[in-house]
């Protein structure tokens, strides 16, 4: 698992710079003045795409204690600004504070014992975008981002059994794919709609491990934006 989370880190690295350098590209060719910057504000729900973990833990229970731990969506909002130094090459930071549901069951014999609670994600992204379409009616765009997620723990209350159980997960650095579109509210204006689809490698992983859930979340956002040219 750590070897795959650094080749994933690495990778993103190397999307992240490349986007960086054709940024510098672009500025070196364009000493027109060009200069625009884009602000967003978004909605985000969150579909986690994870499986179902199933361990026995504790060990060497008599019966055995099995635990099936997974994910479920959750909600959040974000903000973003990006600076276009070309028409069709942006470069971009943002945070994101999003949520998902994560699930703990308990399995002993004939008891069966269900507790749930949220974990928060807080995101610090940057990336770079390539624009489709600047002058169009729609600006489509896609990129990569590099994103740090912080991740709060888990408190499963157990009220069958009387029994509380947290999970602390590890903070992480990974990346991911976006694509987007803002749409123009009229002519001459510099308000958009926009709508955003995010797909982040990312994992859960707690107390030491026992608990390690890929979840490559999608990320939906939907909100509004500003543009100054």
């Amino acid at each position: 698992m750590d070897q795959f989370r650094k080749m994933k880190v690495a990778m993103a690295l190397g999307l992240v710079l490349m986007a960086l350098q054709l940024a510098g590209v672009a500025t070196a060719w364009g000493q027109d003045e060009y200069d625009n910057w884009i602000a967003r504000g978004h909605y985000v729900h969150v579909w986690p795409s994870s499986d179902t973990l199933r361990v026995e833990n504790p060990p060497g229970q008599n019966p055995p204690v099995f635990t099936e731990f997974w994910a479920d969506g959750g909600n959040g909002f974000n903000g973003e600004l990006e600076y276009l130094v070309r028409p069709n090459i942006g470069v971009w930071a943002g945070l994101t504070f999003d949520n998902m549901k994560t699930n703990l069951k308990l399995e002993q014999g004939d008891i069966t014992a269900y507790a749930n609670d949220r974990v928060d994600l807080r995101q610090i992204n940057i990336g770079g975008n390539y624009h489709f379409m600047p002058s169009g009616r729609f600006d489509f765009y896609a990129g990569v981002l590099l994103s740090w997620v912080g991740y709060s723990s888990s408190t499963f209350n157990f009220s069958e059994v009387d029994y509380d159980y947290q999970v602390k997960y590890d903070d992480e650095l990974s990346w991911g794919l976006s694509a987007g579109v803002d749409i123009p509210f009229g002519q001459n204006t510099s308000w958009f709609g926009s709508a955003q689809v995010r797909y982040m490698f990312l994992a859960l992983e707690g107390d030491n491990n026992i608990y390690a859930l890929t979840v490559d979340p999608v990320q939906g956002f939907f909100g509004i934006g500003y543009s100054w040219w």
